[in-house]
């Protein structure tokens, strides 16, 4: 069951890169947010492998700094369906965070849930709630 909006952002892709002739991609991304109603930057890098059926599966690794100066890191993976022509899509998944900062400890008993939502620009926005 889904719990509270545990974070918020928007962001744009960066950069991306292709890894080899079966379609894998590895995609780095910026974003704006808040995490508990904290504002904070993220920067993240997922590779994303293709599915037969279209659909796209992606694993990444990113990190999140508080304007106070808190950090966490996290493991995030994914599924990606196409909504129109690429890169606009609809992407959902979970999120394993960890942290050393008393401000954002709870992350590390939480597991988020989110969706993304990417635009013909490369924009997106997403949100991550706490899986209960």
């Amino acid at each position: 069951m889904l719990g509270e909006l545990i974070y918020e952002g928007k962001g744009k892709m960066l950069g991306m890169r292709v890894l080899d002739d079966n379609g894998t991609m590895e995609t780095t991304f910026q974003e704006e947010g808040t995490i508990f109603g904290i504002e904070c930057t993220t920067t993240m890098t997922i590779v994303s492998t293709h599915r037969p059926n279209g659909a796209g599966y992606s694993e990444g690794y990113g990190m999140m700094f508080t304007k106070e100066g808190d950090a966490a890191t996290f493991t995030t993976s994914g599924i990606g369906i196409t909504k129109g022509p690429m890169p606009v899509m609809s992407v959902r998944g979970a999120t394993f965070f960890r942290t050393q900062s008393p401000k954002l400890a709870r992350l590390n008993s939480i597991v988020g849930i989110f969706e993304t939502e990417v635009n013909k620009d490369m924009s997106y926005q997403v949100k991550d709630w706490e899986w209960k």
